[in-house]
């Protein structure tokens, strides 16, 4: 995990990022859970956890309580009910069997996880690939170091930049990203990836309804053309499989923010 503490000079505010980056055949279990273990020490204990402060005692009972909660966080996903047909994918061999079961799927993040979990725990390993592209007309080099959309439309910034927050909102509405997951096993394998476009309700797909896309090795194009793709700013994979995506992005029954 990628992990970035910036500090505002003039008003000492500091935030923390933890970035997702990138990884490769990793069991899943053992992946987020030390997502989630070194996430939280770092919140609670930073100098401890980074090595720059000798381990205090109640840094010593905080690691001991997040690493329990961490583990029953973990294994909550593991409770949840996970579509037959989700589990049936394993098993598929071919093309059409596969576009035959994803054709109703409905997934939310909670279903995701557990799908994940479950795929590791029958020996399945999880990649993650990325791809983040800024429009073309704005200059990265002015960019600020971190700047986010607070829930009431105004941009925060951490660090100098010559962009107006206009600019910055542009920025944030036209970036091209991309975040595929591929678990595989025995040469075959499955990947899931969004786009923000395809979260964020600007595709044309039942009326903007937020969806991830989905391929495997029985479409006929190699994994390492997929993860090509993925990287690209813009991707050439073919009218794919549609899945639709609850309790996340931009539900077409919601208002769209104003960015």
């Amino acid at each position: 995990m990628r992990i970035r503490e910036i500090i505002n000079k003039k008003t000492g505010e500091k935030i923390i990022s933890f970035g997702g980056e990138d990884f490769e055949n990793v069991n899943p279990d053992r992946h987020y859970y030390d997502a989630c273990f070194v996430k939280r020490m770092m919140l609670q204990v930073p100098d401890e956890a980074r090595g720059k402060k000798k381990p205090t005692e109640k840094g010593k009972q905080i690691l001991l309580e997040t690493a329990k909660d961490c583990r029953e966080f973990i294994n909550s996903f593991r409770a949840v009910e996970l579509p037959q047909q989700l589990l049936d994918l394993l098993k598929a061999k071919k093309k059409s069997e596969q576009q035959k079961l994803l054709k109703n799927l409905v997934l939310n993040p909670d279903i995701l996880m557990g799908f994940l979990l479950k795929a590791g725990d029958n020996g399945y390993t999880l990649s993650q690939y990325s791809s983040e592209f800024q429009p073309s007309d704005i200059d990265k080099e002015k960019m600020p170091y971190a700047y986010m959309l607070n829930e009431n439309g105004e941009i925060q910034k951490f660090g100098k930049t010559e962009l107006t927050d206009g600019q910055l909102k542009q920025a944030l509405d036209q970036r091209s990203v991309k975040i595929a997951k591929i678990i595989e096993k025995d040469g075959e394998w499955h990947c899931f990836f969004i786009t923000f476009n395809s979260i964020g309700g600007k595709e044309n797909w039942r009326d903007g309804q937020p969806h991830f896309h989905y391929i495997s090795n029985f479409f006929g194009i190699k994994k390492e053309d997929v993860i090509e793709q993925i990287k690209s700013k813009k991707y050439k994979l073919g009218n794919l499989p549609h899945i639709t995506l609850t309790d996340y992005g931009v539900q077409p029954n919601q208002k769209k923010p104003e960015l």
